[in-house]
């Protein structure tokens, strides 16, 4: 799909560009061993992964730096009923894929094969209108969003709901919450599953950077910066993923890379983390390489909200209270439990068809996620409590005698370990 100038206007006013400009260049090469080799430490429970470091995730914070999605708006969520989808596609973008001849022997997809979106939209005419512009606009955001922020983890169509989803320019959406919540629920998934074929979707995008900014863990080399044209516009500066732009490929036997990183994850020490990867407080987000996206760092005071994250029929919690350590601030033994609710993760568009109305049938959370973002913008000066060495050793012993951090026998002396944590 080839991005057109024109589309700019419109996927601004979606809040989007910053992420698009990002993504439109092709995604750096992944490495999905080491990946995987990070994904088996996920507990749903907790929303974060169990290291020998204690506890470590995704945030709100990296959502921001490394995507620029806007947090505050309003959740995606939304009625999934399909039963006029063909009308409303029409609407969106001028066409709709042919109904098989034979529908009782072809399923009919409740969307477009990504095959048929590239087909049909893939330039946009010299001289189209501007109803034209839209929906070849519409019909490139549904491909890309359906392909990097909410991939299924290896279909071939993008789902109708995304679509559905770009039906306002205005809608002022909260497009970052979203894509946190569907990656949550997407290592939720995928950290039980024990298949062979077994894959993973999500904005894995977001989840490579954050694991290359973190660990060295599988972090591959920067080759170098590709040019980049903000075309003087702040908006279209890039984000902190710009630094990965270009990387080396990963090259060797997958089952023995995968044995590797497990290893090495088994046998990360704090020290060898990068808790701040985008700079301590007093020096946050500065980069000699490149001008940062503004939308990167503008709504820093939602970072630590403890707060539902929707995405239609996905509620997850977002459990900064755990992690504060990345923040750079003081972390709490034990840090407060939250429970994460087996009922809701277990709400899925496939087991619960009956279900469509999910903006109705979520209605408490959204209202807790309304209320919260208005409390933390109420509240941007609110001081914490910095980092502290002997808390954080107080709490490591603590997680360390309460959690499983390893999953192979050990290949080292427990003693050195147990030694060096002794002198963190």
């Amino acid at each position: 799909m080839k991005y057109d100038e024109r589309y700019t206007q419109y996927i601004e006013r979606l809040g989007l560009l910053p992420f698009i400009q990002l993504v439109t260049r092709s995604t750096p090469n992944m490495n999905p061993c080491a990946i995987t080799a990070l994904v088996d430490r996920w507990k749903p429970e907790t929303h974060s992964f169990h290291l020998r470091t204690g506890e470590m995730t995704v945030t709100l914070q990296d959502v921001s730096m490394i995507l620029a999605l806007p947090i505050e708006g309003i959740p995606v969520c939304f009625s999934t009923d399909a039963a006029n989808r063909r009308d409303r596609m029409f609407d969106l973008i001028g066409a709709v894929p042919a109904v098989p001849d034979d529908p009782t022997k072809y399923r009919v997809p409740a969307g477009a094969t990504y095959v048929w979106i590239a087909e049909h939209f893939s330039q946009c005419p010299g001289d189209a209108s501007e109803e034209m512009f839209k929906q070849y606009t519409c019909a490139y955001l549904w491909y890309v969003i359906s392909r990097t922020l909410f991939a299924d983890g290896g279909g071939r169509t993008a789902p109708w709901m995304w679509l559905k989803a770009l039906s306002g320019w205005d809608s002022k959406q909260s497009w970052g919450s979203a894509a946190l919540a569907y990656l949550y629920r997407q290592l939720d998934e995928a950290c039980c599953r024990h298949k062979d074929d077994a894959s993973i979707g999500g904005p894995l995008v977001l989840l490579s950077v954050w694991m290359w900014e973190h660990f060295s863990v599988g972090r591959p080399k920067v080759i170098r910066y590709g040019a980049w044209d903000d075309h003087d516009n702040p908006l279209r500066q890039p984000t902190w993923g710009y630094k990965w732009d270009k990387v080396s490929e990963f090259n060797g036997d997958q089952k023995r890379m995968y044995i590797d990183y497990t290893n090495e994850f088994d046998a990360l020490t704090a020290e060898q983390v990068t808790w701040q990867p985008y700079g301590p407080q007093d020096n946050f987000a500065f980069i000699l390489d490149f001008q940062l996206n503004p939308k990167c760092t503008e709504e820093s005071h939602l970072w630590q909200m403890r707060c539902p994250l929707i995405c239609l029929y996905a509620v997850e919690h977002h459990l900064p209270q755990r992690v504060m350590t990345q923040f750079g601030l003081f972390q709490d033994t034990p840090p407060e439990w939250k429970d994460t609710n087996i009922v809701i993760h277990g709400l899925d568009k496939m087991k619960q068809k009956k279900i469509k109305n999910w903006e109705s049938y979520h209605e408490k959370y959204i209202k807790k996620w309304n209320y919260l973002v208005k409390v933390a913008n109420n509240n941007r000066q609110v001081h914490r409590q910095v980092h502290d060495e002997a808390a954080f050793y107080k709490y490591l012993q603590w997680f360390l005698s309460e959690s499983r951090v390893e999953l192979c026998p050990p290949a080292y002396d427990e003693s050195i370990l147990l030694g060096i944590v002794a002198e963190f």
